[in-house]
This record gives C-alpha cells, sequence and structure tokens, in this order.
C-alpha cells in the first residue's frame, strides 16, 4: 500500500517500461502462488500462532533490504520474498478468523477483519506518499514495510494465545494434528457450487483490486492528470476509509439475508464500480470515481464467508489454501495483463480488460447456481 502512490516514480526513477513495471508488481503474486498451497498444508498440522510470528519476522527483515534496492530486478527479488512470508502469514491468519467464528456472525467477523485491512488503506498510502517526497524517495515504502511486520509480530506475541489459535485450526495443546489423517484436496468437493461461487469471485475481486485500483489507476493519475504522489494516496485514503463502512454494512447484510443471496449484488454493484473509470474525464472525474470504489467495497468479505460456510471445520484450512492460491493467481496475473493492455491499448484497453473479466465471471457464477438449484 505504501509503494502504490509512488509506482509511476519508481518507474520513472528505474527507466521501466509499463510491462516491467507490471512484472515488478506481480513478483509479489509469484512468489506467493508457489507458497499457498503449501501454506494451507501448514495450518492443517501446526499451530497458526508460532508460524505467523516467524513469518512476520521474516517479512520486517527482508522489507528492511528493499530501501537498498536500486534496480527492478532488485525491486522485484525483495517483493518475491515478502509475497512468500505474506502467503504464510494470511493463510495462519484467515485459518484461525474463520476456523474460530461462528457461523451465524462469519459475515460479521470476515468484515472487521476487511474493515482492518481498509483501516492500513486509510493511512499507509497517504502517509507513504508524503514520505516519498523525502530523502529516501519510493523505497520509503519498504521501511514502513518493515514497521508493520514489527507491528504484527509484537501484536500477535502480546496479545494472543497458542491455545485459541489450536482450536480454531482443530489442533491439540501439543501443535500436532488430531488422530485423524490430514484430509485430501478432493475433498474440497463438497462445496458444491457455493465454494466454486466463492472462488470466482475471489478471483474478480484480486483481480480487480490489483490491476485496475492498485496498478492502473495510480499511473493513470501520474501520466495524465498530473498528479503527485501524495494526492494519489490522499485518494486511496478517502477510498478506504469510505470501505470500511462499506465492508462492515456488507458483512451485516450477508447475516442478515443470506451470503449467497448477498453476493450477485455485491458483484454487480463491484462491476459498475469498475465500468465508471472508462467515463473518467479530467481530474474532478478521476477524484469521484475513486471515492465511489469505496463504496463497492462491500462485496469483499463475503468470498471468504461463503468458504467458510461451504466447508467442514477439518477441510477449512485445504479450503483456505485454494482460496489464497486463487487470490495470487489474480495478484500474478493482474498486473503483467494491464502493463501489456496498457503498453498495447492505452488506459480504455486496461480498464475494458477488467470490466471483461468480471462480467465473464458473473456469468458464470449465475449458471453455476442455476445448475446446482437444479
Amino acid at each position: 500500500m505504501a509503494l502504490l502512490p509512488s509506482l509511476g516514480l519508481m518507474r520513472s526513477d528505474l527507466e521501466l517500461s509499463y510491462v516491467e513495471l507490471g512484472w515488478v508488481v506481480a513478483a509479489f503474486g509469484i512468489s506467493r502462488l508457489a507458497v499457498d498451497l503449501p501454506a494451507g498444508g501448514l495450518a492443517s498440522r501446526w499451530n497458526p500462532r508460532p508460524v505467523l510470528l516467524l513469518a512476520f519476522a521474516a517479512s520486517g527483515i527482508v522489507s528492511a533490504t528493499g530501501i537498498l534496492a536500486s534496480t527492478g530486478w532488485q525491486v522485484g527479488v525483495v517483493r518475491l520474498l515478502i509475497g512468500g512470508a505474506s502467503s504464510v502469514a494470511q493463510a495462519m491468519l484467515l485459518a484461525w478468523l474463520v476456523g474460530g467464528s461462528g457461523r451465524a456472525a462469519r459475515g460479521r467477523i470476515m468484515a472487521r477483519g476487511e474493515a482492518f485491512f481498509s483501516l492500513t488503506g486509510l493511512i499507509v498510502p497517504t502517509v507513504g506518499g508524503l514520505l516519498a517526497a523525502g530523502p529516501l524517495g519510493w523505497r520509503v515504502a519498504f521501511a514502513l514495510g518493515a514497521v508493520a511486520a514489527l507491528i504484527g509480530f509484537v501484536t500477535v506475541l502480546l496479545f494472543t494465545r497458542s491455545s485459541t489459535a489450536a482450536r480454531a485450526v482443530g489442533l491439540d495443546q501439543r501443535h500436532t494434528s488430531t488422530s485423524l489423517p490430514p484430509p485430501a484436496w478432493s475433498e474440497l468437493r463438497v462445496g458444491g457450487a457455493v465454494l466454486l461461487a466463492a472462488y470466482i469471485s475471489t478471483f474478480v475481486v484480486f483481480f480487480g483490486r490489483n490491476g485496475l485500483l492498485n496498478a492502473v489507476v495510480p499511473v493513470l493519475g501520474t501520466d495524465l492528470l498530473a498528479f503527485a504522489p501524495f494526492q494519489i494516496g490522499l485518494l486511496f485514503s478517502a477510498m478506504n476509509a469510505i470501505g470500511i463502512g462499506a465492508v462492515l454494512l456488507g458483512g451485516r447484510l450477508a447475516d442478515r439475508f443470506g451470503r449467497v443471496r448477498a453476493l450477485l449484488p455485491g458483484m454487480l454493484l463491484y462491476l459498475i464500480g469498475q465500468v465508471l473509470w472508462l467515463v473518467v474525464q479530467g481530474p474532478s472525474g478521476y477524484i469521484l470515481v475513486g471515492l465511489l470504489q469505496g463504496v463497492t467495497f462491500m462485496v469483499f468479505p463475503i468470498p471468504t464467508t461463503l468458504m467458510g460456510d461451504a466447508l467442514p471445520p477439518r477441510l477449512r484450512a485445504r479450503g483456505i489454501a485454494v482460496y489464497r492460491a486463487v487470490a495470487d493467481v489474480a495478484i500474478l496475473i493482474a498486473p503483467v495483463a494491464s502493463g501489456i493492455a496498457l503498453q498495447v491499448g492505452g488506459f480504455a484497453a486496461a480498464m475494458t480488460l477488467t470490466v471483461a473479466v468480471s462480467t465473464v465471471s458473473i456469468g458464470v457464477i449465475v449458471i453455476a447456481f442455476r445448475r446446482a438449484s437444479r
């Protein structure tokens, strides 16, 4: 998040093409994709708490080395290593949250988790954009990443217990698995159409977030509208401020009216937010459409909630691993595809690509639900 407002400056400083910039951004997703499924296996066998502490420590150390990066390759390697640590950390966190929340309140619990994510987005982009004007420039983002990892490490160390983490994933106090053998990946088929919808909507959410919002929108503001990094960071902070209320509302509505019923309206709202970027005209339109994106964040907590509902407790760690893999396929593909679209057809092509992916995915979800109802 701290790096987003300075992507344009980093591209200029390191003399990267749009395609090269896309690969640097995607390096994070490449390593996450490689680590996601093994991380899910860890959550099935080991207490999430000590593994989470190790992941935070690794992330902090690697982030600190990113301050010294001076080429696109070096930035890409740092992001690869941070991505691996992030994959392990998120697998542990999601297994802990989904397993520790009851079915009746799972939407609200996951919405609060997404709200905390948006809360950091309220502060970090503005701070990163502001500090990018200092001597470290865009490299200050890696310093902020090291600080964030340290905060996470200390928080888990001081304010959580190993026993609650173990119970959330079905492990005993000795951090080993129960007498039952680890579940097979093929058992995830019991999730049916609901699990499939959760995975498809996950792909759409992360493709749009990491392709359009995190890659195309900052570069659009820098290259065509001459916005400074601080101004772009301020817009992202305002967007996340609106998003905090939106995700909390989305989780509550999903609990009240049904998660399956809430999914398609949320996806359609997300699609409308993407379409609006195609009609952006000038700085005022850029700011207005950016602020409206916060409302579309309402759909963000619904996929994880659906996944938790679709799977029994002993399968959730594996289900979360696949969920993270799907998300990271999107994280990997989105910036590269957007970079190619920018290079070939400009900003309109990059935005149209995201709209097309969302439209096709919504159609697949509708077909899957109709077949399941029959």
